[in-house]
Parts: C-alpha cells; structure tokens; sequence
C-alpha cells in the first residue's frame, strides 16, 4: 500500500473532530427537546405495564427527526409497558462523551453516529447490548454490534441532473462521475475526506471489499485528475442547490436530501451503483440508571411496524428489512436498505475512518487550498 507515512493512527479520541450528524444530514433541526417538558406515558398500559413507574430518558437529534423517533418508538413503547419515556437532545459528541465518562449519565437510550459507537464502545463507555431483552435477529448482522443496534441507514449517491441526463444516459459509477470527457461540465463532491477517498479509489478501479485500509496516495492522485472542474459542497442544502440550479450536472448527494429536492419537483434523480451507506446506532451509556428499560425501549425500536412507520415520516432506511412490507410506495426506491438498493453498495468503514479523520481532513484541505 502506497499511503503517505504522514497518516499514522490519531490520538484517542479523535472522533471529537467528526462532523456532527446535523453537519452531516442537515436540514433537521436542532432545538433541544426539554425533559421539563414531561415524560411520555401510555394510559392503556400505566396500571399494569412491565414497566409501570419507571422513567427513561432519550436522546437523539431533534426536529423533525427526533419528533418521527418519538411518534414512531417511544410512544408505542409507553403504551405497551407503562414506563415514562423523556425526550433530550440533540445530542453533541463532547457532552455524550463527558456524559459516559461521568459514571452518572441522564441519558439513558442514545442515537450516536457509528464513529460516535465505535469512539465510546472502545473506551469502555457504553453497556453491552442485552440480547436476552433486545431481538438483535430481526436487525441485518451488519448493522448490529456489541455495544449498539443499528437504528438508521442513509448513503452517499451519485446524484445527477435529469435535466442533462436521462435513465439510460448518465453516471452508473464514480468512474463515470471522473470522466469529464463522457461527462463533460462541473461536479460536486463533500468538503471532507469522508467518503472522498472511498470515492476516489472506487472510481480508480478498486472494488468495494478492497478499499481498507484506505490507499490515500492512490486516492489523491486520482482526484487531482477533475480538481479543475470540482465545486466542494459545505451543506447538504448547498449539495441540493447546486444539482437544481445547474451550477454542476453530477455528484455526491445523500439519497435523503436528494429524495427531498426530487419530491419538491427539482429535476434530480440518484443512480444506486456503488453507493456509500452509514448508520446511526442505539447505545446505552455505561451507568445508566434505567439500563433495562433502556434495552426495552431499544427492542421497540428494532420492530418492522415501528420502523417502517418512521421511514414513511422522514426517509431513512430501516435496519430491519421486514419494515419494506409497510414502507409507502414512493419512499422504498430512495432507501438505501431496500433490497433493490443495498447490496448495490457498501458501510463506510466508521472504525477505520476514527483513526485517520483528524489527519487526512488537515492534508485534504491543504489539497483543496493547494
């Protein structure tokens, strides 16, 4: 492998540096959800429910996305066992972390990144997922781990204008996105190396299950070959103002924010091909209080109905693939854990990106200055 000796393993705790999720998905909100604001509780199941009495607190990302985890997960929760669910967010890296190291945390169910899984899970700051009380066979193995239960997938996608491409005629591959001679006009890419560099080596010729550890070199000389005709997105708003307007014809978009655009009438359309797929995760803190109600809330959430009825609410793939038999008509195409879609592409390797992030986002953006 040809990587540059400048990339060794970054000290612990670099996924301090990873973006937020807000960074990453955008366009969700991020108004704190008060506990003051009072506990969710069922009244069908509050006299004799499992958990009658007891309370839960979870945190996520706020907005519209939390208010789809509530209506989805906790509510039906509630009502089936009498516990008091609490809603807090959104959650921040630093404070879930100070939170975990603490050995108190109020938090008790938590949606982190899965470099946010794999940072706390290697500390020693999050419980083993309870599989006596949580169903980890109805979740797709890959997105199960010993510390987290997958609970959300989005991709990174070729995305392209239909105004210039039709369904025969467009990017299949990123090879194709780097071919300006076939493909002429701009291009748009993510302002981090993440997934850059997978990006990149896919579009060299390396196969998905090739790709790690990351031949960074390699990586950087094959974008340098469409540097000239490249515009950086900072904001998943910004990647979809660029494909509606014209300023570029194709690039990286996440299947969510190009579901969003194409559903407001924008002529864009994604190709599924060598998609990049990331996950969020379900985690109980090391500590927490109310840890077994925390591992029920967390089996709620791994359900087909209750998935699915998320994914109809706001367009995110279910990890549990029974969820598509409820999952409305027009939304199962965009998700990325669709049968039709998923082995089309493959997870970002979030437990190698911890180690090299801090180091390869200071050398890709002296790349892009230089």
């Amino acid at each position: 492998m040809a990587n540059s000796t400048a990339f060794r393993p970054a000290a612990p705790r670099v996924a301090r540096s990873w973006p937020s999720r807000r960074d990453v998905l955008g366009g969700i909100g991020g108004a704190a959800l008060a506990l003051s604001a009072g506990p969710l509780r069922g009244r069908a199941a509050r006299a004799a429910g499992k958990f009658d009495g007891r309370r839960v607190v979870f945190a996520s990302w706020g907005g519209a996305y939390q208010d789809a985890e509530r209506q989805s997960y906790c509510v039906p929760f509630a009502e089936k066992t009498g516990a008091a669910v609490e809603q807090d967010g959104p959650v921040e890296v630093a404070k879930f972390r100070t939170m975990a190291e603490s050995g108190a945390p109020i938090w008790d169910v938590v949606d982190v990144t899965d470099a946010m899984l794999y940072d706390a899970g290697g500390a020693g700051l999050l419980e083993k997922i309870d599989r006596a009380a949580v169903d980890v066979s109805r979740v797709r193995p890959e997105f199960v781990d010993e510390f987290g239960i997958g609970n959300i997938v989005w991709s990174y996608n070729i995305g392209y204008s239909t105004k210039v491409y039709g369904p025969d005629n467009h990017p299949r591959s990123w090879a194709d996105v780097f071919d300006v001679k076939r493909f002429p006009g701009k291009r748009m890419l993510s302002s981090g190396p993440s997934p850059n560099m997978e990006i990149a080596l896919l579009a060299d010729g390396v196969a998905p299950d090739k790709l790690y550890p990351l031949d960074v070199d390699r990586a950087f000389k094959k974008l340098d070959t469409i540097k000239n005709d490249l515009i950086f997105w900072t904001s998943n708003s910004q990647s979809q103002q660029l494909l509606t307007d014209g300023e570029v014809v194709c690039g990286n978009i996440l299947n969510g924010r190009a579901y969003d655009a194409a559903k407001k009438g924008a002529k864009v359309a994604i190709e599924w091909n060598q998609n990049i797929q990331s996950v969020d995760y379900l985690v109980v803190p090391k500590g927490a209080k109310n840890a077994d109600v925390a591992m029920g809330l967390i089996d709620e959430m791994t359900k087909a109905e209750n998935q699915a009825k998320l994914a109809n609410m706001i367009a995110y793939s279910p990890t549990n693939p029974a969820a598509f038999s409820a999952i409305h008509q027009d939304i199962a195409p965009w998700l990325c854990t669709n049968p039709n879609n998923a082995d089309k592409g493959f997870v970002i390797n979030a437990k190698y990106w911890r180690k090299i992030l801090k180091p390869l986002t200071e050398r890709f953006e002296l790349w892009k200055l230089s």
